[in-house]
């Protein structure tokens, strides 16, 4: 048996048999009734909830259309150049405005770049001048360095000198008695 769904959800008994101590024939075909009548309600509730969202389906394909041949309207007005003899005064106005505050803009950013490269250039002097200070530290303390190295080298060799002078007259000396005792 098949069963329309849009008529009926499921098919009903509408009918039980009588038992001796059995059900009320009339209680029973009220529930029944009343059962029938609210799965109606149920289809009739479903079938326009379909309708409802099938027209709101329609609608939405259609504003979606109509939103995109606006958005393409609206493209095509923004790539067109504006002709201020055309315009009303207000609008010349307004683009006028728009026009010097684009100048403006323009400006100060040029300003404020100018700016920056001016701060990135006393940056750059004040760091080749600490580099110049540090170059001249190092080269004084190198100076110094060798200075002192230079008056410990002489010491070392005044003193090696001494001794080799003191060696030097040990020498003569010991010669000297050497060539007295041999005469």
């Amino acid at each position: 048996m098949s069963v329309d769904s849009r008529t009926e959800l499921v098919p009903l008994r509408t009918w039980f048999g009588l038992r001796w101590r059995g059900y009320d024939r009339d209680e029973v075909d009220d529930y029944v009734a009343e059962l029938e009548a609210e799965l109606r309600l149920v289809t009739a509730d479903r079938d326009a909830s379909e309708a409802r969202a099938e027209a709101l389906a329609s609608r939405l394909i259609a504003v979606q259309e109509e939103n995109a041949a606006l958005q393409d309207g609206l493209h095509r007005i923004c790539l067109t150049p504006i002709d201020l003899k055309g315009l009303p005064e207000r609008l010349a106005r307004m683009v006028a405005l728009a026009e010097e505050e684009r100048r403006e803009v323009i400006r100060d950013a040029q300003l404020k770049a100018l700016m920056i490269v001016g701060e990135a250039e006393q940056r750059a002097r004040k760091l080749d001048e600490e580099a110049a200070d540090k170059r001249e530290s190092i080269r004084e303390d190198f100076r110094l360095a060798m200075s002192a190295r230079r008056a410990e080298a002489m010491r070392a060799l005044a003193e090696l000198r001494s001794v080799a002078l003191d060696e030097a007259e040990r020498i003569i000396a010991e010669a000297r008695v050497r060539g007295a005792g041999i005469d």
